[in-house]
């Protein structure tokens, strides 16, 4: 593997400890097996699926035949995001549709090649959107996910009295999705989010507004409200998987209760979102251990599962154990492991 270094921008708070370092890994490997996309009468290579094509709650060009054939490959108005879409695309099939959101001070491209998205557009066939968060006035790109990160943050690092907090990221990532449902054959009851660090507060946030679209998610070292009152409405069940090495130091694994900096642990963010997707959350059980990242020896991440959850929905923790904040070299497998688990997760 490949590994590219980043210019990243740290917020010049230390006792926020939001100085983010992101270390960009370039898989030159490719993705693995088991594609996603969904042929028009309802098989699929995926784990399916339910009876259903399609999420009633949001309408797409697949279901009455209007998709295009060669559909663009940039959406939005305001903030473009790039859109990669396999190389043997057809209108007769519906793909899972992946957004990711990149950590404070990255962007989409670099998020995808970091965690593999990028390169298995084709062998796992689904739809990647990548967009870029707001920038502020150094250009440090930002999502506004919670008072903890990272809109303030945002506004503290170029210092020009702009009130970053007042961008509705959920409407513009809401938008996203409903243009791509008009513009591409997407299934929407598989539509994911894959977000790092502070995308990963953003991807948790759409569970909590947006789980009328959003039906599966990935957090990597990410968090949510300090509230969860704040968490609402949260009126379906979503599936969320999160991810966090115990050795963090930016997104701490253990929370936060720094004031300004508030935000739940990595246990009691998942446990969260267990009990909103209707699991048991007295009883969640270890499950075997797995191998992400070559960097630390072994089979490093436990993984922890919350049984009986509404709908067939999942919620999981996999702790990478003795794993920093950007985890890398990510093995092969552990990012198939994640990605597999994103798009096979459809809402029932």
């Amino acid at each position: 593997m490949k590994i590219w270094p980043l210019n990243v921008t740290a917020a010049k708070s230390a006792q926020l400890l939001i100085g983010v370092i992101v270390a960009i890994v370039v898989s030159s490997c490719g993705g693995g097996g088991g594609g996603g996309g969904e042929n028009s009468n309802g098989s699929s290579d995926a784990q399916d699926s339910g009876d259903s094509t399609s999420n009633t709650l949001l309408q797409s060009c697949a279901d009455d035949s209007s998709c295009a054939a060669n559909p663009p490959t940039f959406i939005g108005t305001d903030r473009p995001a790039a859109v990669q879409i396999p190389s043997n695309y057809s209108t007769e099939t519906r793909y899972p549709l992946i957004i990711a959101l990149h950590g404070y001070g990255g962007s989409g491209a670099l998020l995808g090649n970091y965690i593999g998205l990028n390169d298995r557009v084709d062998s796992k066939q689904y739809i990647l959107i990548s967009p870029d968060g707001t920038a502020n006035a150094n250009g440090t790109k930002f999502w506004n996910a919670t008072p903890a990160c990272c809109a303030a943050v945002a506004e503290r690092d170029d210092n020009t009295g702009e009130n970053y907090r007042q961008i509705d990221d959920v409407a513009y990532i809401r938008s996203l999705i409903e243009e791509a449902a008009a513009t591409y054959s997407i299934d929407t009851r598989r539509i994911g989010l894959f977000g790092h660090s502070n995308g990963g507060f953003m991807a948790l946030r759409m569970a909590c507004e947006a789980s009328d679209y959003i039906t599966s998610l990935v957090s990597l070292a990410g968090s949510t409200f300090a509230s969860s009152a704040s968490c609402a409405p949260a009126d379906k069940p979503v599936s969320v998987l999160a991810i966090h090495g115990d050795l963090d130091q930016t997104i701490p694994y253990d929370g936060s209760s720094l004031p300004g900096f508030l935000f739940p642990s990595a246990l009691e963010t998942t446990d969260r979102f267990a009990v909103q997707a209707g699991c048991d959350n007295t009883n969640p059980v270890m499950l075997n251990k797995i191998d992400m990242v070559s960097s630390v020896s072994g089979s490093e991440t436990t993984v922890l599962s919350y049984p009986n959850c509404a709908e067939a929905t999942k919620v999981e923790l996999w702790t990478i154990v003795g794993g920093p904040h950007s985890p890398f070299p990510w093995l092969t497998s552990g990012q198939n492991a994640y990605v597999d688990w994103l798009i096979n997760n459809p809402r029932r």
